[in-house]
């Protein structure tokens, strides 16, 4: 099963999962549907159970769920399967930081005892050959996964084309390349799910710039001899230390890195970052100019503070927007939220009712795990009866930078402001303390974990370290099952695993608890107990 997919039972509610397998008797019906378009104008109307606009990890994952109780589904979808993940997203970014990673690995050889008999500054790399390796895995994912072949083994039917809506449960498919018209309609719902795009500030000059987005980030034959990255988010953080330890000398013009994150995390990445020679402007970007041709660099950006920085390629990086325009939303009365997506209630359903959005386009937190949950939760309300929640409140992420960065939840500041500075504690272990590290030669990194004093429930976590995609989801199991942060410690865990080192920080508060009640505990040892 592929990361985007979420037709898990596991997924849902035990309300829910009752009804799942009652329904998964009951439901009945047939998939694939043949499509004969007249050109020019609309054909005779299809009918599916779930019609789906966007084939991205919250279309895929809707549409799937509908094919797993034998219900009718489509896909319209303008541009390519995949979305943004497989082609310009996750799939490109983490086959490239692969790359990245293996160099800076050779430069390390030494540190290790290992000799390469290579200098470290005369490591070089193939950027084609790269590109070559990304693109092979985008194939394969998207071949196994996304394609409408892999579609069409599920019984679910794509359509190419641009989606517009006519009213809650209709919409009319265009295919600007073969003039076909096709007038599709739900019988039971329309999921919008059309993601988001790469979002650039207003900043002067940046129009008459040459620059690219991570649409095209993953497409480069060879490594820049310099880059400017502005935006210093996740998608800012990744490319930069990519690119650098691919051969790049890189500049972040960003006042913090990672500022959505806890404070320690952004410090810990600066320091990292500036160990490999990447250059943190702690300033914002005023304006930026294109220089002449026979200039050694092609753009100048000068930031708020006056430093003024050159380079040959500007790199984007500065967030996304929901894609909500060219589907007729305005023309139904959808409202959109203050982030400019489709605004949805907890149970995904739009302010039209019977028409629901999940994952990016929402203006929600952008996870490809949490759009294609949302995908799967917004398909649920839709197909069966009753309704699970769409929206969560701790939504787990991680940065894929090196250390990854992950959290959950609440910040320290965010947990004091909600309940009170009294009622809140924290737990922080530096990573290069732990016994692992030191055998890996780990420099940096932490865990740091938020918890109520009293009763010790988890509100939210932050990790840097190399496997922390890994460690916040033993977090995430701890939250949802409702284990407190001192039970952590009765948890056994391998010896000398990355994540003993919660089971260390939660026994530290176990046996705080324990001596606070030593006096109860000497008691009771007293009369036998």
């Amino acid at each position: 099963m592929h990361a985007k997919d979420f037709t898990d039972f596991n997924m849902f509610s035990a309300k829910t999962f009752g009804i799942l397998l009652v329904a998964s008797y009951a439901l009945g019906g047939s998939y694939a549907f043949s499509l004969n378009a007249s050109s020019g104008s609309a054909s005779s109307s299809k009918n599916y159970d779930l019609v789906v606009i966007g084939g991205g990890s919250a279309g895929l994952t809707a549409a799937k769920f509908a094919a797993t109780f034998g219900k009718s589904a489509v896909i319209v979808e303008k541009a390519r399967m995949g979305g943004d993940c497989t082609w310009t997203g996750c799939i490109p970014s983490k086959s490239l930081i692969a790359s990245a990673k293996m160099a800076h690995n050779v430069r390390r050889a030494a540190e290790f005892g290992i000799n390469t008999d290579v200098d470290p500054a005369t490591v070089t790399v193939d950027m084609k050959a790269i590109k070559r390796r990304i693109e092979s895995n985008i194939d394969r994912i998207y071949q196994e996964d996304d394609s409408p072949e892999a579609m069409k083994k599920l019984g679910i039917d794509v359509l190419s084309g641009t989606a517009t809506l006519t009213d809650s449960k209709t919409l009319k498919v265009t295919n600007e390349e073969t003039s076909e018209c096709f007038e599709v309609c739900a019988n039971d719902g329309i999921l919008i799910a059309t993601g988001a795009s790469p979002k650039a500030p207003s900043i002067p000059g940046l129009d008459d710039i040459n620059y690219i987005t991570y649409e095209q980030a993953f497409g480069m034959e060879e490594v820049p001899s310099t880059m400017t990255i502005v935006g210093g988010g996740p998608i800012g953080c990744e490319l930069a230390q990519a690119y650098s330890r691919l051969g790049s000398k890189v500049t972040v013009i960003a006042s913090s890195l990672l500022p959505n994150e806890e404070p320690e995390v952004g410090k810990v990445m600066q320091s990292v970052f500036e160990s490999e020679g990447i250059v943190v402007t702690n300033s914002r970007l005023d304006k930026v100019e294109s220089q002449p041709s026979s200039s050694q660099a092609a753009h100048v950006a000068t930031c708020q503070d006056s430093q003024s920085i050159q380079g040959d390629v500007l790199l984007v990086a500065t967030g996304r927007k929901p894609v909500v325009t060219g589907m007729g939303l305005e023309d139904l009365n959808v409202e959109l939220n203050d982030k400019g997506g489709v605004k949805v209630d907890v149970k995904l359903q739009t302010s039209v009712k019977g028409l629901y959005a999940a994952g990016d386009c929402t203006g929600d937190r952008q996870f490809t795990h949490y759009a294609g949950y949302q995908g799967a939760v917004g398909a649920r309300n839709i197909l069966l009866p009753l309704s699970d929640p769409g929206v969560m409140d701790a939504i787990i992420g991680t940065t894929f930078t090196d250390p990854e960065i992950s959290s959950i939840g609440l910040t320290e500041k965010e947990a004091m402001e909600e309940f009170g500075e009294r009622k809140v504690a924290v737990a922080f272990q530096n990573i290069n303390e732990t016994d692992r590290a030191i055998c890996e030669g780990i420099k940096k990194g932490c865990i740091k974990i938020v918890y109520k004093k009293k009763g010790y429930k988890i509100l939210g976590a932050a990790v840097v370290s190399p496997v922390a995609g890994e460690i916040i989801s033993e977090i995430a199991v701890a939250m949802k099952s409702g284990l407190s942060f001192d039970m952590l410690a009765t948890v056994m865990h391998t010896y000398p695993s990355h994540s003993f080192a919660l089971q260390s920080m939660a026994a530290e508060v176990y046996y705080e608890k324990l001596v606070k009640s030593k006096g109860i505990l000497n008691f009771m040892k007293r009369v036998g107990l």
